[in-house]
């Protein structure tokens, strides 16, 4: 009544309809972004194990409904960040591409570059990421980081590789089944990725690039003879980023 008299009660009743207006005005990929970037900063903070829905859905200030809306388990989160981060990967490095005037090989070398060169420069955003994947047992969230990766890569790497038929330069069996089996490579790097992160934490960063260019290097020549090119063409390894990436993410 007091409330009611002095108008309190009518500023009160304003700001709870307009916090519902702005609810309800909020686009979805507005509200699906302010969860990632809640959740990402708790990954990074608190790490994966240690934070739960709730606390996403606390940091976003969002109802359960509203999570649920976007993601139906705390592991979509994490298929969320990746794409997220793929997409802007591959945004920077189009941009990039689309001022070259080469083949399709040559579009095919600056992806692989562009890239490489992405995770380098984001490394502070990556760290969270290598903590969850690089724990014992955490095989699943590693499977959904590389699906979540290649959903948003495949259709680039399948446009590059039709191009090259087309143009002369490629020679494949199928440009689907050649730009699947080339992004399959990518998820059995888990236990070399370990293996990097482990020397460079043990100030062995020299012994951390060997480790993976060893297996980039192996990689690129499987490359080479799914597109039908001379081995050595798909420069898939690149010790100079690696050295950067790994320095980082132990910093």
């Amino acid at each position: 009544m007091v409330n009611d008299l002095y108008g309190y009660g009518d500023v009160a009743l304003a700001k709870t309809e307009t916090k519902r207006d702005s609810r309800v005005r909020m686009a979805p990929a507005v509200r699906r972004d302010l969860i990632l970037d809640a959740a990402q900063a708790l990954f990074m903070e608190r790490g994966w194990d240690a934070v739960t829905i709730a606390d996403v859905q606390e940091a976003a200030r969002i109802s359960r409904g509203g999570f649920y809306h976007h993601f139906a388990a705390k592991e979509d989160l994490l298929s969320g960040l990746i794409a997220r981060m793929t997409e802007q990967a591959m945004q920077t490095t189009e941009a990039a591409m689309s001022q070259n005037n080469g083949d399709a090989l040559v579009q095919l070398n600056g992806l692989l570059d562009g890239a490489a060169q992405w995770t380098a420069d984001n490394v502070n955003e990556l760290r969270g990421l290598v903590q969850i994947f690089s724990r014992p047992g955490n095989e699943i969230p590693y499977r959904r980081i590389c699906d979540a990766e290649a959903a948003v890569v495949m259709p680039v790497l399948k446009a590059i590789i039709e191009s090259g038929i087309a143009e002369g330069t490629f020679n494949p069996i199928d440009a689907g089944l050649t730009a699947e089996l080339m992004l399959s490579l990518s998820q059995g790097r888990r236990e070399v990725l370990i293996e990097a992160f482990d020397l460079a934490s043990a100030n062995d960063l020299d012994a951390a690039v060997d480790a993976l260019d060893r297996r980039l290097r192996s990689e690129g020549e499987i490359c080479d003879r799914l597109l039908g090119l001379p081995v050595g063409s798909v420069a898939l390894s690149n010790r100079t980023e690696y050295r950067r990436m790994l320095a980082g993410l132990v910093q």
